[in-house]
């Protein structure tokens, strides 16, 4: 026997020392391990109820409500003529689900978070399987207990979570089947196979994985396998077909060709902390879990070889394809690599439980990388659960709840980006459209569609998205401030809801007035908000719509001045009406345009009554415009009280 044969030798028989140490410690460990699972299981399953219906939908769980309410031969057409990238398992189910238990935002994301829960102890099978210590089997079930992503996507209606449970339980019951070669467990296989493969097509990445690791680790099992996947390939088959024909042309709408380094860096953040974890906490915690995967990989490659192969090969492969497919379409997005996920949890767990199973010197590093981990996921959980900076979707429930409370007969309700969650709350309501009504934008016909609701509804109801995916949204804000007075703004977080009066009932509803500058623009009417008393500090808003009454050759800018008694400057707001994007030069012969000033009261100015003037001038020389023999013209007089 030569020296490399002995060190083999020593290699198996230290190997089964630590199994055997390991099936010690099971003996060993009391009764006290499942009841403390449960207590962790437990609470990772109440942090994904925890306010689960408090985010309003996000577009895209709106958009999986919206094609999941069509019967199924209408789902399968959808998918089929609208080249929908995503499988129709997902969408199938959910119309199953909504059936059973309704689409209130709680049902609609509780379909997910069950498959996505049995992610935690399917990852504690995966460290028993792998012949982990019952430390390591509780380390792995607390990360994905407290695992900030996987609570996010538990708490989200699309199929990404449940993704991740079919990458894992896939794998297990593939890692079962070969270890037994029994009839039951290839059929379990084949039927999560099958079942995942018609959930997400990504799944097809572990195929084509577990083929080369099947081929190189099992030989021996290389004919049960190819028998059980070619089942799965076969029921699959109709599937294969869909997503030949969606993702061919399928150009994605993630990220693209991101640098080795940045994606790398970005994956590893979301596999630790989320989307919302950020600063030092995210990076501290990402550093220790990062090297705690890595002394996990490198233990498993030391006592198995195959076990080591199959965990990391699990890791790396969805993130490489999914970088590699990303250098020539935007699909680089860590919610498409989300089977690698279970994985990197189940690194940690073996690193971890490596490090505190060392001497007593090395108790410092285990504590130090699990106060690490822990404070960057409490800050991402916090800013998940309680920071608004951090929600999963803007508020569109509160705007669509302000909106039916104001809006009423008469009114209508534009939107200018294809939102499916304002479609899922506002189902009763006023009668909404969207403007551009598609891609690419036509600009004419789209002013046309403005100019034709202008004369048809009292009142506009806008909610302005400006995205690049959709141009065009710009121009339809910038028409109706233009064409229709501003009533008021309201915002609901990053999103704004803006009514306007168009001009043909605005002009009715305004004093009039006549006048005329010497620079060919005249003042027609105007209104003053709020009328009567103004207290101190208050903001008066003035209305105006304006028109040319000759030939206009040069653009002047507007002045708003509120005047004491004594004829001093107390408050001001100034800028020419279009604000830059449409100058009076190039205004129509009847053309009315809108245009809105605000003046802030400074607080604690003297109770009395206020002038207020209006003007044009020349913003590069100050000059102002003459008006009927004035450089000001004084609209009214302002009342202003403590």
């Amino acid at each position: 026997m030569n020296a490399c044969d002995i060190w083999l030798e020593l290699q198996r028989w230290r190997s089964r020392l630590v199994r055997s140490g390991v099936a010690a410690e099971e003996k060993s460990s009391g009764l006290g391990f499942l009841p403390a699972i449960l207590v962790v299981m437990g609470l990772g399953f109440a942090l994904r109820m925890f306010r689960l219906s408090a985010p309003s939908l996000r577009g895209d769980e709106a958009f999986s409500w919206m094609i999941a309410c069509q019967d199924p031969a209408a789902i399968l057409r959808f998918i089929w003529e609208a080249r929908e990238p995503h499988s129709p398992l997902h969408f199938l189910w959910m119309k199953v689900w909504m059936e059973l238990a309704g689409d209130s935002e709680f049902v609609l994301r509780f379909h997910a978070l069950f498959l996505t829960f049995l992610i935690i102890p399917l990852v504690g099978r995966w460290l028993q399987v792998l012949g982990q210590p019952r430390r390591t089997v509780w380390l792995g079930i607390a990360l994905a207990s407290l695992h900030p992503y996987l609570i996010w996507q538990s708490q989200d209606a699309r199929q990404y979570g449940t993704l991740a449970f079919f990458g894992i339980s896939e794998s297990l019951a593939l890692m079962h089947a070969l270890r037994t070669d029994q009839l039951r467990d290839w059929g379990l296989f084949v039927l999560i196979g099958a079942l995942g493969a018609y959930y997400h097509y990504n799944l097809a990445i572990l195929f084509a994985l577990q083929a080369a690791l099947v081929g190189i680790l099992w030989r021996h099992r290389l004919r049960s396998w190819g028998i059980a996947q070619g089942v799965i390939l076969l029921l699959s088959l109709p599937g294969m077909v869909l997503a030949a024909h969606a993702l061919a042309p399928y150009t994605g709408t993630a990220q693209r060709a991101p640098t080795l380094l940045e994606g790398l860096s970005q994956v590893l953040r979301v596999f630790t902390v989320g989307t919302t974890g950020d600063g030092w906490p995210a990076i501290a915690a990402t550093a220790f879990w990062a090297l705690t995967a890595l002394i996990g990989g490198l233990w498993l490659l030391r006592i198995s070889r195959t076990d080591g192969m199959w965990a990391i090969g699990h890791l790396v492969a969805p993130v490489l394809v999914a970088f590699l497919a990303a250098q020539s379409r935007a699909v680089f997005a860590p919610h498409y690599m989300i089977t690698a996920l279970p994985f990197w949890i189940l690194l940690a767990s073996v690193g971890l439980g490596r490090l505190m199973a060392g001497g007593w010197w090395h108790r410092g590093l285990p504590f130090l990388c699990l106060l690490g981990i822990g404070i960057g996921v409490a800050q991402s959980l916090w800013h998940h659960y309680a920071d608004p900076r951090y929600a999963k979707s803007p508020p569109i429930r509160e705007l669509a709840a302000s909106l039916a409370r104001e809006a009423g007969p008469g009114d209508y309700v534009l939107i200018t980006f294809p939102d499916p969650a304002f479609t899922y709350y506002h189902r009763d309501g006023v009668p909404w459209g969207m403007l551009p009504a598609s891609q690419p934008f036509q600009r004419e016909e789209t002013l046309a569609a403005l100019n034709r609701l202008a004369g048809q509804y009292n009142r506009i109801w806008l909610i302005p998205i400006h995205l690049p995916m959709w141009p065009g949204s710009e121009e339809v804000e910038r028409w109706l401030t233009l064409h229709a007075e501003l009533l008021k703004e309201q915002t609901f977080g990053p999103l704004r809801l803006l009514a306007f009066r168009p001009a043909r009932r605005a002009l009715t509803e305004m004093r009039w007035i006549e006048a005329r500058w010497a620079d060919g623009v005249e003042l027609v009417a105007f209104r003053i908000e709020p009328e009567g008393i103004i207290p101190s500090g208050g903001v008066l808003r003035l209305s105006t719509a304006w028109r040319r009454w000759q030939e206009v050759s040069e653009e002047h800018s507007v002045f708003v001045h509120l005047l004491d008694p004594q004829g001093r400057l107390i408050a001001q707001d100034d800028h020419p009406v279009g604000r830059g994007h449409y100058p009076s030069t190039a205004w129509a012969g009847e053309e009315i345009i809108f245009e809105r000033f605000e003046v802030r009261l400074p607080a604690g100015i003297p109770p009395g009554r206020y002038r207020l003037a209006i003007g044009r001038y020349n913003w590069e020389t100050l000059i102002r415009v003459p008006v009927d023999g004035s450089d000001r013209l004084e609209l009214e007089i302002i009342e202003v009280q403590p």
